[in-house]
């Protein structure tokens, strides 16, 4: 037998998260479409207060992962405007994407699969 066997390096912390895809075969889909999507995003959207007493119009561009199951997961701000009043239109994206229904949810070669999105949603006074 060899004296000096080579270890096996340890096996890799917790299971293995696959990685998410931005462009599967097959897109996740929101029930009723892209439309009802915008549409349960404003109707859940409170304006933040501090915007609304500053006139402050902003766009925010929202990243998230369409899970295999369909739910949202690991959403985060992609680009915000500057200052106080653009976090506080963040956080209320944030927000109102958590709120989302779940997704049909992405998949290549006909398995799901875990998928980037991209949102940009818009702060808009009437």
């Amino acid at each position: 037998p060899d004296p000096d066997p080579i270890p096996m390096p340890p096996p890799p912390p917790g299971p293995l998260v696959e990685e998410p895809l931005v462009f599967p075969e097959v897109m996740p889909a929101y029930e009723g479409g892209e439309t009802e999507m915008f549409k349960d995003l404003a109707k859940s959207m409170v304006y933040p207060q501090v915007c609304l007493e500053n006139g402050f119009e902003g766009r925010v561009f929202v990243q998230f992962i369409v899970e295999k199951n369909g739910k949202i997961s690991n959403i985060k701000i992609l680009r915000q405007p500057e200052g106080d009043l653009g976090k506080a239109l963040g956080k209320e994206a944030i927000r109102v994407v958590k709120n989302l229904k779940d997704f049909s949810p992405g998949s290549l070669n006909g398995e799901p699969k875990r998928v980037v999105m991209t949102l940009p949603i818009v702060f808009k006074l009437s």
